[in-house]
């Protein structure tokens, strides 16, 4: 991979003290001249300098600036010399999700920063609204501009992208989250889906319910959904009850973030609508539903209520995720994944990386089942 942008930023300045450009006790350019002559963020200027301090190389005076310090050469030729700048005080981390909300992923966002700074770590985040080609350019980005270590949110789909896969390859610590990528030896934390789903559809055959329904986006190449289909199937088997396969729709597309945030949004949204609406109208038998995202679960609600009919007395429905509300109890019965633990658990796998430790480990995190006011013992449903 090129030499990070901070590393550059480093050896410019060490070659200005030895050639005399720099002299003892002159004052170093200051982040923001460094930041504009190497355009680069401040961040990857302020890391080059913290660097150079650490190294004693400068001293660096609160309100005052930055300042050659006293040159041994010993030290010089250690900094000159180094194969690799040993950055141990503090550290650079990179976050790569697609979005996040208050149903999932800021409790995640806000752990991953908390935990960061508790282990001395600089937190950049990028977003790639569930876009392949921005989660490249996030990954080319981060790495030129020096970070240490990334903890990425994969998108959806069957593809992964080719700067994630010279990560792996190179050995670039590098931690997971959220899902898996199978032929990919990375570190991952993520829920144990399958239980997950396994356990909201032995929940709805507890209440009397049969012919339940899954609703989700395509699983092909997130492991995420395809766990939850697995969870949702062994769920029927372990039962002895024969599932109906024309119950699972699973080529829905508005919750994707990719799809969410695109000029089309409303036309996937409409388009989605209509498959349900249609899906509901062809499949009299079920009863119950099982949707893989909340954002579904709301587009599913509304087409029950728009067909005249209502949850939990028509149908019971049941979802992943929910946005926290503290004060009332939840509208829909739900899945609320441990985002705090996932969070942690990613960083602390991130900063063993750091430290050099070489390990590959699939961490499942368990879940909360939230019962909510979206179900109904079937023998009770109205006729």
């Amino acid at each position: 991979m090129n030499t990070p942008l901070y590393e550059k930023i480093y050896v410019s300045i060490i070659n200005q003290i030895q050639q005399g450009l720099l002299k003892q006790g002159d004052r170093v350019p200051s982040e923001k001249d460094l930041a504009e002559e190497f355009n680069v963020s401040r961040i990857t200027s302020k890391k080059a300098l913290d660097l150079l301090a650490q190294n004693k190389i400068i001293e660096r005076i609160r309100g005052k600036g930055s300042f050659v310090a006293e040159l041994q050469s010993e030290k010089m030729e250690m900094s000159t010399h180094s194969s690799r700048l040993n950055f141990t005080d503090s550290k650079l981390v990179g976050l790569i999700i697609p979005d996040f909300d208050d149903a999932f992923g800021l409790n995640i966002v806000k752990t991953i920063e908390e935990k960061c700074l508790q282990n001395n770590c600089n937190l950049i985040i990028r977003r790639t609204g569930g876009q392949i080609k921005e989660e490249e350019n996030a990954i080319k980005n981060l790495v030129n501009n020096g970070v240490d270590g990334l903890i990425i949110f994969p998108v959806h789909g069957e593809h992964y992208n080719v700067e994630l896969i010279k990560l792996v390859l190179t050995d670039f610590p590098l931690v997971l989250i959220d899902r898996y990528l199978k032929g990919i030896p990375a570190s991952s934390v993520c829920t144990d889906n399958r239980s997950a789903s396994e356990m909201l559809t032995n929940y709805l055959f507890s209440l009397g319910h049969k012919d339940v329904a899954f609703l989700s986006p395509s699983p092909n190449g997130t492991s995420t959904i395809e766990e939850r289909v697995r969870g949702f199937n062994q769920a029927y088997s372990k039962q002895g009850i024969k599932l109906n396969p024309d119950f699972l729709l699973t080529n829905l597309n508005c919750s994707l973030p990719q799809k969410f945030y695109s000029d089309k949004s409303s036309d996937l949204m409409n388009t989605d609508y209509q498959t349900i609406k249609r899906f509901i109208h062809e499949n009299h038998d079920i009863t119950a539903f099982i949707v893989c995202e909340y954002t579904l679960a709301l587009l599913l609600n509304k087409v029950i209520n728009d067909l005249g009919k209502k949850v939990p007395e028509d149908y019971s429905l049941v979802c992943f995720d929910y946005p926290e509300n503290h004060l009332d109890q939840a509208t829909f019965t739900h899945i609320r994944q441990h985002e705090h633990e996932m969070g942690s658990k990613a960083v602390q796998l991130l900063m063993k990386r750091l430290k050099g430790e070489k390990f590959l480990e699939q961490t499942m995190i368990d879940f909360t089942f939230v019962e909510g006011k979206s179900t109904k013992v079937k023998n009770k449903l109205k006729t």
